[in-house]
């Protein structure tokens, strides 16, 4: 005997009786019809009983058909495009180094030629090394990396920049892309300026290592004729005493040069360098320097970057000294030296802040030209080459610096480094 409860519990669902297809109907067509306007995917209503279940069955197909459109336009847009149409050379390749996908051909071979073969025979004998450490590192730490590389076939580019990426499934890398960019101009233009580089570094070096001998004679001679001028005039004396001055100026001068061009052409290879002892280093060799000034010295945490420990020495000891020598008459100097770090970028600052006398900021790019000067050789001692070296330096470091000041309030020196030099080649 059924009950009320045993039909309530066979009914469909949709209130319709087992057995029985419910008619389609006017709301449920022009509902499909919303559905298809609003471009919903693959939208689809039930296809009844009635006069109008041929229209939705039509509709369910012209639904279909839509999506279908839809689906190969956005693929026409895609990533197939982009991988088909780009300038750059891209290859994915296992962990072994096989080429599992190249989206170009290389001359007289095909892809499937190409596949399967190991990427390191096609980077030119030098670059293979460097392109090895790199793409070892993007597998064991799953981290992006780039070289530059020669490829080992002609006819095409002769230098590439590489950008290397992890592929992962889960967490495990299982091989790596490789996106080339040609940059053979680049490539020549830089070597040309290095090359002339290095040609004004030799001739700026040997030149004032050349005057150092003439002009140590000059000085020389000179004092001998001071210790045997009893005979000379006061005129002659003053002559004498000129002549001296010109000489120790011309000696600074010269050393001063030989410096600038040591920092390139005499650099040392970049190592770790604790930029706190550094500083520490630097403060005691100014110890007499501030007793003198009775300046006020603080030093905050300073991380520990890879550099030239020599020319990070030389850097802040520019920048001290200069705080120290700019001061306020009346004022006490002070002289901070602090550091932020900026992890995600892997970068430093490093900031270098008094209360001298300062500077008008128009003079900001200026001061670290060679032998500029702001102020006359009877205010301030110097030849002004000092703050050329500081930005040459943070220059062959990567990095660079910047110069805030106000008049009669101090100036703030930002030297910006990486935390990790690049592989050198």
């Amino acid at each position: 005997m059924s009950t009320r409860r045993d039909d309530e519990a066979n009914a469909d669902p949709r209130g319709e009786r087992p057995g029985i297809t419910k008619e389609t109907s006017v709301e449920e067509l022009l509902e499909q019809i919303r559905r298809i306007a609003a471009r919903e995917p693959h939208a689809r209503c039930a296809q009844g009983s009635g006069p109008l279940a041929p229209v939705a069955v039509a509709l369910n197909n012209l639904s279909t058909q839509f999506t279908v459109g839809r689906t190969k336009l956005e693929e026409a847009f895609g990533i197939q495009a982009l991988i088909e149409q780009s300038p750059n050379s891209m290859f994915s390749c296992d962990v072994h180094a096989s080429i599992r996908f190249i989206n170009f051909t290389i001359p007289g071979l095909t892809v499937e030629q190409v596949l399967g073969q190991n990427l390191f025979d096609w980077i030119a004998p030098e670059s293979r090394e460097t392109a090895r450490s790199v793409i070892q590192k993007v597998l064991a730490t799953g981290e992006p990396g780039g070289y530059e590389a020669k490829p080992a076939v002609g006819g095409g580019p002769e230098w590439f920049a590489a950008r290397v990426g992890p592929i992962q499934v889960g967490q495990e890398v299982v091989g790596f892309t490789v996106i080339l960019t040609d940059i053979t101009e680049l490539k020549r233009t830089q070597l040309r300026l290095e090359q002339s580089n290095r040609e004004l570094e030799s001739f700026a070096y040997v030149a004032s290592h050349d005057l150092q001998e003439p002009l140590r004679k000059i000085q020389t001679f000179g004092e001998r004729l001071a210790k045997t001028s009893a005979s000379l005039s006061p005129e002659g004396h003053d002559y004498l005493a000129r002549m001296q001055g010109a000489a120790a100026r011309m000696r600074q001068l010269i050393d001063d040069l030989l410096a600038f061009s040591r920092v390139s052409a005499k650099g040392q290879p970049f190592t770790r360098v604790d930029l706190a002892a550094v500083a520490r280093g630097v403060l005691e060799d100014l110890e007499t320097a501030i007793e003198q000034a009775g300046a006020a010295i603080s030093l905050g945490e300073l991380p520990t970057l890879e550099g030239d420990p020599t020319q990070m020495r030389q850097l802040m000891q520019n920048l001290v000294g200069n705080a120290l020598k700019f001061r306020r008459e009346g004022v006490v100097p002070s002289v901070s030296i602090e550091a932020r770090v900026d992890a995600p970028a892997s970068r430093c600052e490093l900031v270098v802040k008094d209360n001298g006398i300062g500077f008008e900021e128009k003079y900001a790019e200026r001061i670290f030209n060679v032998f500029q000067r702001l102020h006359g050789r009877g205010q301030y001692e110097g030849t002004g080459i000092g703050l050329a070296i500081c930005r040459k330096i943070a220059e062959r470091h990567g990095g660079r610096i910047e110069a805030r000041s106000t008049p009669g309030v101090g100036s703030a020196f930002h030297i910006t480094l990486p935390m990790k030099q690049p592989l050198r080649r």
